[in-house]
């Protein structure tokens, strides 16, 4: 009765969303406001990717920007920059879609499509990719007359959450108000020591996403080569654990927000959500093995690895209510 109870809400709460978004405006930039000179060619090598990255074009086919419908009230929405994964803008579709829902202007891209490259590459690589493109994003969005400017939000997913921590250490804290990150690793740039703005990191108990079987994805700490150092990014992990400094393993996510927030007083939080693995909103609740992903899917895959997904939907509203919170937003519905 619990599981039909909480269908119902679901059911009724997607529909709601839907209706919201009947409302909504998608923006139509004028072509003065395209940047196609921001997209480049870089070449998949392998796991690597060489040459110079794609910035961020507004007018790109993978990019949405959203705003809600007019307000009574009037007053400029905030803004919601969504950071994917590594499976591209569809990793952060449908959580984004209930933000913008929930009263907020969104804008959604998709970096590996910016830089016309699959996402099968290293977490290094697609964090390259992903923190050049959202930190141009955000830097565009504070010349919108239409928004907010001095409430921003930044959400990233997987390896999205692990570049949106990054850009809590460069972002203006004048107009980006909080970073929400959901399920990060430390597998790729690293992590920054220094944090201008409130960050809140998600975690959802089930999620081993990464991790070995039986541990869980706040947990993962694999040997500092699985990191690089990347010149653009800020001060952080990476200085002394990387490629370039193989030796010894990288902190897990709690140790290193530890040292933040202890030595650098950092504004932030974590939280672990019941009845959710990695990215709540990716779709039912599904605990796997990376094997038995594999083998859904046609090809092989480690053993030792978890790899659940998705969440129910009592997981995902509590999610979503507490980054709600997080964000100071009233869902307008």
């Amino acid at each position: 009765m619990k599981q039909i109870k909480h269908l119902k809400k679901w059911l009724v709460w997607t529909l709601a969303t839907a209706m919201f978004s009947a409302f909504a405006q998608s923006v139509t930039l004028e072509q003065s406001q395209c940047r196609p000179d921001a997209i480049k060619r870089p070449t998949l090598v392998g796991m690597t990717v060489t040459g110079e990255l794609s910035g961020f074009d507004p007018c790109h086919s993978s990019v949405s920007f959203k705003l809600p419908a007019t307000q009574a009230d009037s007053k400029k929405p905030p803004l919601l920059i969504a950071v994917h994964g590594g499976g591209g803008r569809a990793d952060a579709e449908a959580i984004t879609n209930a933000f913008f829902a929930s009263g907020m202007a969104t804008l959604i891209f998709d970096a590996y499509k910016h830089n016309g490259l699959p996402p099968r590459m290293g977490n290094a690589y697609r964090q390259m990719m992903l923190y050049k493109v959202a930190l141009q994003a955000y830097q565009w969005a504070l010349t919108r007359q239409d928004i907010d400017v001095q409430r921003i939000y930044l959400y990233g997913i997987s390896n999205g959450a692990s570049v949106v921590l990054n850009l809590a250490s460069v972002v203006d804290p004048k107009h980006v108000q909080g970073v929400f990150s959901e399920a990060p690793t430390p597998v790729g740039m690293g992590y920054p020591w220094h944090i201008q703005v409130p960050v809140l990191i998600a975690f959802g108990k089930e999620d081993d996403l990464g991790a070995r079987v039986g541990q869980r994805r706040w947990m993962i700490s694999d040997p500092c080569r699985f990191t690089l150092k990347i010149a653009e990014a800020p001060s952080g992990t990476s200085d002394n654990c990387s490629q370039a400094n193989p030796s010894g393993t990288m902190l897990t996510t709690l140790q290193w927000a530890e040292k933040v927030q202890t030595q650098h007083n950092a504004k932030l939080e974590i939280q672990y959500f019941d009845e959710v693995a990695h990215g709540a909103f990716l779709g039912p609740l599904k605990v796997q093995t990376a094997q038995q992903f594999g083998v859904s899917k046609g090809f092989q895959m480690p053993a030792d690895m978890g790899w659940s997904e998705g969440g129910t939907p009592a997981g995902q509203q509590a999610l979503l209510r507490s980054a709600l919170q997080f964000f100071g937003v009233t869902p307008s519905r």
